[in-house]
């Protein structure tokens, strides 16, 4: 998992804060993530502005942070990293 993410304990959560030149990267961005969310079928809470992105991912299952929450969180992080270089 990328640096974006911060690892909160009460209540279990990644959280990271994604930042973006302009508003139509931060678009392709939420339409990558789209993807993403669908094909594991595991849904953060998303929050936006013009140029940022909030994302919270609480766990799937249970009361811990699991695998995939781990891999919700990389993948959401290879999202960025892809607009990021096109930018």
């Amino acid at each position: 998992m990328s640096d974006f993410w911060k690892t909160k304990r009460r209540p279990p959560s990644l959280e990271a804060r994604f930042e973006f030149e302009d508003y139509d990267s931060m678009r392709d961005f939420l339409d990558d993530i789209a993807d993403v969310t669908e094909n594991l079928d595991h849904h953060p809470n998303i929050s936006f502005g013009r140029t940022h992105v909030s994302i919270v991912i609480y766990p799937k299952a249970g009361d811990a942070l699991a695998e995939i929450d781990h891999e919700l969180a990389t993948d959401i992080s290879k999202c960025f990293e892809q607009i990021d270089q096109q930018a």
